[in-house]
């Protein structure tokens, strides 16, 4: 399906040459977020065609973006497709870590800005702490056995208050969830490439360098960027090397941790359990191994999915493209 904002296929067909921008793997439900004054405000910038529904190929997703001198996207595009699309300029993505959905230095090479959207993190601090409380209080597992008529009051969770939330990154959205920690009487803990003592100060929180980190924390949550010098950060040694009965928290990328490991842990409950939203393979398989754990509590890769959050970052991609062709691009993707 094709929408092409104000204008019938005649009129479309009979317009001079403009720019183009397309939106090429739109979900349906962001389709009321590209009317009204949103959809003024590209058309101010060219003619905008939203294609909803991902393409089933790199041959369809090249002939939908053909011509176009932007894209919209909220999933990102492979080398073959980023070749192929001669004229693209810009490249707005919608999310963070566009690193992890296209070759930032291959665009670079080609001459395509990608931008990102820095937004959403109070939503996805929220997702967070639900996953912390769900997986430190067995709710899935509870909620599985009672809609099988099992009335089980044996199984414990155990309390977050007193215990230690180790952060893996202190970007926005790790800062987001201090104060949610703090409220339930967790000590917060955090581990980053650059320390800074005024954020310790503001935020009430002590750096740790990384292994020690891992040796403290009760709950371990992941708020790094995919980056080669993340990718597999936390690997088989690493998670060896945590606490006996840690709880993992993982909204950021399933890469920087080593998913086998995770599991062998899981399994042999040296890991307590694990409050997860994202995964090695998307969509997860049917009968992968993490689905066959009573410990692990699995969300679609969702947490930043709320009508609140997902507007704002429609907002800030088109402020994005808005910036670029006004020659001050701002929120460029860096490869690291």
């Amino acid at each position: 399906m094709s929408y092409r904002g104000l204008w019938t296929e005649t009129e479309w067909s009979t317009m001079p040459k403009t720019r183009l921008i397309v939106y090429p793997d739109a979900e349906d439900n962001l389709a009321p977020l590209f009317t009204g004054e949103r959809l003024r405000r590209l058309e101010r910038l060219g003619k905008f065609t939203a294609y909803y529904g991902g393409p089933p190929s790199s041959e369809e997703y090249i002939k939908r973006i053909s011509g176009a001198d932007a894209i919209i996207s909220g999933w990102g595009l492979t080398n073959e497709v980023l070749e192929a699309a001669v004229d693209l300029d810009c490249m707005s993505f919608i999310g963070l870590g566009a690193a992890s959905v296209v070759d930032i230095n291959e665009a670079t090479r080609l001459g395509v800005t990608v931008t990102h959207t820095l937004s959403a993190a109070d939503t996805i601090a929220e997702h967070t702490l639900a996953l912390m409380l769900a997986a430190s209080r067995n709710i899935a597992r509870l909620d599985r056995d009672m809609r099988e008529g099992l009335f089980n009051v044996e199984i414990q969770g155990f309390d977050l208050r007193g215990k230690t939330l180790g952060l893996i990154g202190f970007g926005r959205i790790a800062r987001a969830v201090v104060p949610l920690a703090k409220a339930l009487g967790m000590q917060v803990i955090a581990w980053t490439r650059n320390p800074n003592s005024e954020d310790a100060t503001r935020l009430g929180i002590e750096f740790r360098n990384l292994d020690d980190l891992l040796a403290e924390s009760d709950v371990l949550s992941l708020h790094l960027l995919l980056s080669p010098e993340t990718d597999s950060l936390i690997d088989a040694a690493r998670l060896r090397t945590t606490k006996p009965g840690v709880v993992i928290v993982n909204t950021a990328r399933s890469q920087i941790l080593d998913e086998a490991a995770m599991i062998e842990l899981l399994a042999s409950g040296h890991i307590a359990a694990a409050g997860l939203d994202v995964f090695d393979e998307e969509p997860l398989p049917q009968g992968h191994p993490l689905t066959k754990l009573d410990s692990v509590v699995l969300t679609p890769h969702v947490a930043y999915n709320t009508p609140e959050a997902v507007a704002a970052m429609v907002d800030i991609a088109i402020e994005n493209l808005e910036a670029f062709f006004c020659g001050s691009p701002k929120n460029v993707a860096v490869s690291s």
